[in-house]
């Protein structure tokens, strides 16, 4: 979501919002159309290191690329059914008829490489922590986010993970959703000065 990157907003708005419960959050949080103060508040940016919940991330960061977040968003909890909780083996025993069973669901995104993907990135896992692998490329500094000309969309951390993550195997990992991922789960900062969370 360009919003939560700080992508093409005007400079006009404020990147940060107090609410009426007194709590100063990123913009996006509330001012986007819809209340996300829960995800903001406990979800997005939250340091994670549960695989199978990095798993999770991975998938509906590379679910959204090309889509819009929200749909995404959406979706999550019949994708959440479709991949079995997102528990890593689990999704890696899935067939060729699931595959095709899943390309028949209406309730999640229909897209036969991201959901091969999945599969394909769940065997990966039998033998490689995405953890390990992700949290190495951590920042040694804090980025700080100030306005919206420091949001961005990559940054040097993300081009590393992605190559890593490719390196070992794993599909649909482009800079850009390297560092949407990193970002979600708490990798690296992705909110603003001033936010309560940042």
């Amino acid at each position: 979501m360009k919003a939560m990157a700080g992508v093409g907003m005007s400079s006009a708005l404020p990147t940060v919002v107090t609410g009426a419960d007194g709590i100063t959050r990123c913009r996006w949080a509330t001012e986007t159309g819809r209340d996300l103060r829960t995800y903001h508040d406990h979800e997005w940016g939250v340091p994670t290191h549960d695989d199978p919940a990095l798993f999770e991330i991975l998938a509906l960061t590379y679910f959204e690329n090309g889509l819009s977040w929200a749909a995404v968003f959406d979706k999550r909890d019949h994708l959440r059914s479709a991949f079995r909780g997102f528990v890593p083996a689990a999704v890696a025993a899935m067939t060729v008829d699931d595959i095709e069973r899943l390309m028949s669901d209406t309730n999640i995104i229909r897209n036969r490489r991201k959901i091969e993907a999945t599969v394909h990135n769940a065997r990966l896992l039998s033998t490689s922590s995405l953890s390990q692998l992700s949290w190495q490329h951590e920042p040694r500094q804090r980025f700080r986010i100030r306005s919206w000309d420091d949001g961005r969309m990559t940054s040097p951390e993300s081009m590393r993970l992605s190559v890593a993550l490719r390196e070992a195997g794993f599909q649909m990992i482009g800079p850009v959703v390297a560092h949407s991922f990193m970002q979600t789960a708490g990798i690296e900062n992705g909110h603003f000065e001033g936010c309560f969370r940042a």
